[in-house]
């Protein structure tokens, strides 16, 4: 089996990471692809609480049937990468395991922690984006989360940047005001 491993803050996911997901499917040659919403924010920073980022990816990956929401990052002490993948590869050591990120992941894998540890246990997925790989045909919209959150404070309109269910169930919940 070959797994994909899409971690992130997903605070809220938006089109950029379905897209994400559906190019590391269609290139990457994986059986399944993981979406792991980080515990914590890898810096720090302060992002909106584990469940309801959770019930988010649910709404924003459930048309895609190669994809699991998986709950690993919750047991990922220090929330490194490379003690997440190791403890997978304990846990299913017949399986292969890649990263998904985008292509300056590819570049920058070695100076994140334990990164020379890391660029030997996984396979990278590198997925192009606009604003790092300006001219790639393939290059993923230039969405962020962040960006998406500024929007929905000022009222301004985001439905055209989300899953529709993930509008949905933001306006519902009434999320990010």
């Amino acid at each position: 089996m070959r797994i994909a491993l899409f971690g992130g803050s997903f605070d809220p996911p938006h089109l950029g990471h379905v897209l994400c997901a559906a190019y590391a499917f269609a290139v990457g040659r994986v059986d399944r692809l993981w979406v792991l919403p980080a515990a914590e924010h890898p810096y720090g920073k302060p992002i909106s609480p584990w469940e309801q980022r959770w019930r988010l990816c649910q709404a924003a990956f459930a048309g895609l049937g190669f994809v699991e929401i998986k709950e690993d990052e919750l047991r990922n002490p220090g929330g490194y990468t490379v003690n997440l993948v190791e403890a997978l590869r304990t846990r299913f050591p017949d399986h292969r395991w890649l990263l998904v990120g985008g292509t300056d992941t590819a570049r920058d894998l070695v100076n994140w922690h334990r990164g020379a540890d890391l660029a030997a246990l996984v396979e990278v997925i590198a997925v192009p984006r606009q604003g790092y790989d300006n001219g790639h045909p393939a290059a993923l919209p230039a969405i962020s989360s962040s960006q998406v959150r500024e929007r929905l404070k000022r009222s301004e309109p985001v439905a055209d940047l989300l899953p529709a269910a993930v509008y949905d169930l933001i306006q519902r919940e009434d999320w990010y005001r």
